[in-house]
C-alpha cells in the first residue's frame, strides 16, 4: 500500500530564495508530461463544470513546480513552508520571477496516477477551492519521484500580473 500524502491548498497574494539541491534524489517520470497533460485536462475539466474559464500551462510556474518538488524530495519534508527558508509559495514565485497579483499551490504525495491525485485533491475542501478558483488563468504542474512518498504532485496557480 502506498503511503498518501496530502496537504491542504494554499494560496498568497504578491509578497524569496530557494535552492535546490542538483545531487538530490529527484527524478523526472519518462512519462511526466503525460501526467501533468492529463491532471491538466481534469483541472480544466472541473473548471468547465463549475462554469470557469480553463487554465493554461506557464513555464514559469512549471519551473517552481519542478524546483519545490525536487527541494521537498532532498531535504525529505513535505509541506507549504519550506523548513529551512521558511518560505512559502508567494515567496518561490518571487524567486521564480513571476509577476503575480496571487499564487496558489496544491501538493500530494503517493499517488500512482493524476485521476488517483485529482479525486484526492476535489475530495479536499480547501484543494477543491484551489482549483476551482475563477482567479487562477495559469498553472504549473510538476510531477517528480523519489523520497518518502515515491511520487509528489505539485501544482501552482496563478493570477498573473501584466506588466
Amino acid at each position: 500500500m502506498l503511503l498518501l500524502g496530502l496537504l491542504s491548498g494554499c494560496f498568497a497574494t504578491a509578497g524569496a530564495s530557494g535552492r535546490v539541491d542538483e545531487s538530490a534524489p529527484c527524478v523526472t517520470p519518462e512519462d511526466t508530461e503525460r501526467m501533468a497533460d492529463q491532471v491538466l485536462q481534469l483541472v480544466n475539466l472541473e473548471r468547465a463544470e463549475a462554469d470557469l474559464p480553463p487554465v493554461t500551462r506557464n513555464t514559469s510556474l512549471e519551473k517552481i513546480a519542478e524546483d519545490y518538488a525536487c527541494r521537498m524530495i532532498a531535504e525529505n519534508f513535505f509541506g507549504h513552508t519550506d523548513p529551512e527558508t521558511g518560505h512559502g509559495p508567494g515567496d518561490r514565485a518571487v524567486v521564480g520571477k513571476y509577476s503575480f497579483y496571487a499564487i496558489g499551490e496544491n501538493l500530494a504525495a503517493g499517488q500512482e496516477t493524476a485521476a488517483e491525485v485529482m479525486k484526492v485533491w476535489m475530495d479536499s475542501p480547501s484543494h477543491r477551492d484551489n482549483i476551482l478558483d475563477e482567479k487562477w488563468s495559469e498553472v504549473g504542474i510538476s510531477v517528480r519521484s523519489g523520497g518518502e512518498y515515491s511520487i509528489y504532485w505539485v501544482q501552482e496557480f496563478g493570477d498573473p500580473a501584466d506588466y
